[in-house]
């Protein structure tokens, strides 16, 4: 009930979604802000510790929730991570099956590789 706001209908079946919880930030709840930004901060600082121990050049995030959690991954990133690694790209994939591709990608890497 926190996350309705004026103009957005729910059965009460319904599981909250990320996609309702998106709609209720944009219309104005700060409860849901709040459930947004705190999901954001935890990636953010689930990529620093990949940042830490891979090191990557490009961090790429997917799905519903990418585009609105880019600029707070970006602030944790900065006031977290070792000055090493936050050079590190963050971009946001517009892709509808990311996952699928990118492990395609690592089958024809593998499959084409020569080894000698």
């Amino acid at each position: 009930d926190l996350l309705l706001v004026e103009g957005m209908s729910l059965k009460n079946e319904e599981t909250v979604s990320a996609i309702h919880l998106i709609q209720a930030a944009e219309r104005g709840s700060t409860e849901a802000r709040k459930v947004l930004r705190t999901a954001g901060c935890a990636l953010g600082i689930g990529i620093t510790n990949i940042l830490h121990t891979l090191n990557p050049a490009l961090v790429i995030l997917s799905g519903v929730l990418a585009a609105h959690n880019e600029s707070i991954v970006k602030e944790v990133i900065a006031q977290r991570a070792l000055p090493s690694t936050q050079t590190v790209e963050i971009a946001v994939s517009h892709l509808s099956d990311p996952a699928l591709l990118g492990a395609a990608s690592m089958v024809l890497d593998y499959a084409t590789r020569r080894t000698y």
